[in-house]
């Protein structure tokens, strides 16, 4: 009960530390355009900020869950690192506060906010339908099981950090655009990065860790399947759909892009 509480506190504490951050690198990008004399709208200046904070947390999720997978890979079910529990709380703080920062930015796009709640509320979930879900469906149900899993499997939870990976480069591509850089080269290496850190963290992660428990037990992935509890395998698959269907959007976008078209806003926010 002590350590529940330390990791309420520890997640109230960073959900405020997330939402600080947002706010405080508005503010200075805020002033940083206007005494260059940059046009920037608004809107663009918080989706910057939004991704700088996207990009710190990718970042911060790899280093611990790198640590977590290089210190229990030799026993991927019952070796015990104490950061797969822990940053779970700030990792769960995390997505609640980026579901209220993409409303937030979401507002500073539209030409005029409707004056009723209801309505804005309605407006950004149908823009950003698949984003929230995804958020609410981490932060609601899969950090809780990974704080009470008694000790088991901080392996693959370490696994699960690391496909934030890829984030510093979803991330990048979102401010290289609002800086007038989408035409740029580093736009496209950028680009190349994203797709390979993307596919290799998000979606080839997930057969790798059903191998590495067949490894340890020395059984195909299809036994492992059969092996393991039902709601692990709903559970890496509620993840990886959505993981399949952004790549999928990268891949199209990459082509599209190589046809010589622009990629739109709307298509570039890959969380």
């Amino acid at each position: 009960m002590h350590s529940v509480v330390k990791g309420v506190l520890l997640s109230g504490v960073t959900g405020l530390g997330w939402m600080a951050l947002f706010r405080l690198s508005n503010s200075l990008l805020t002033h940083y355009f206007r005494a260059r004399d940059w046009k920037m709208s608004h809107h663009h200046i918080m989706n910057i900020c939004e991704a700088l904070v996207s990009g710190i947390q990718a970042v911060t999720s790899s280093v611990c869950g790198i640590i977590v997978v290089a210190s229990c890979r030799h026993d991927v079910m019952w070796a015990v690192h104490p950061l797969a529990a822990w940053y779970a709380w700030v990792a769960g703080s995390y997505f609640v506060y980026d579901t209220v920062a993409m409303y937030q930015v979401h507002l500073s796009s539209l030409p005029k906010v409707p004056e009723r709640f209801v309505t804005r509320l309605s407006s950004y979930l149908k823009r950003r339908t698949l984003l929230v879900l995804h958020h609410v469906v981490v932060a609601t149900f899969l950090f809780p099981v990974l704080v009470y899993r008694r000790g088991v499997g901080d392996f693959f939870v370490g696994c699960f950090y690391c496909v934030e990976l890829s984030g510093p480069f979803t991330n990048l591509r979102i401010i290289l655009s609002r800086t007038g850089l989408k035409d740029s080269r580093w736009y496209t290496l950028n680009g190349i990065a994203m797709i390979v850190s993307f596919a290799t963290c998000r979606v080839l992660a997930f057969p790798y860790m059903y191998l590495a428990y067949g490894a340890q037990y020395n059984i195909g992935i299809m036994d492992v399947i059969w092996k393991i509890p039902v709601h692990c395998n709903v559970g890496s698959l509620m993840v990886l759909l959505p993981q399949l269907h952004w790549l999928r959007l990268m891949v199209l976008g990459a082509v599209k892009m190589a046809r010589g078209k622009r990629v739109t806003e709307a298509e570039e926010k890959i969380d």
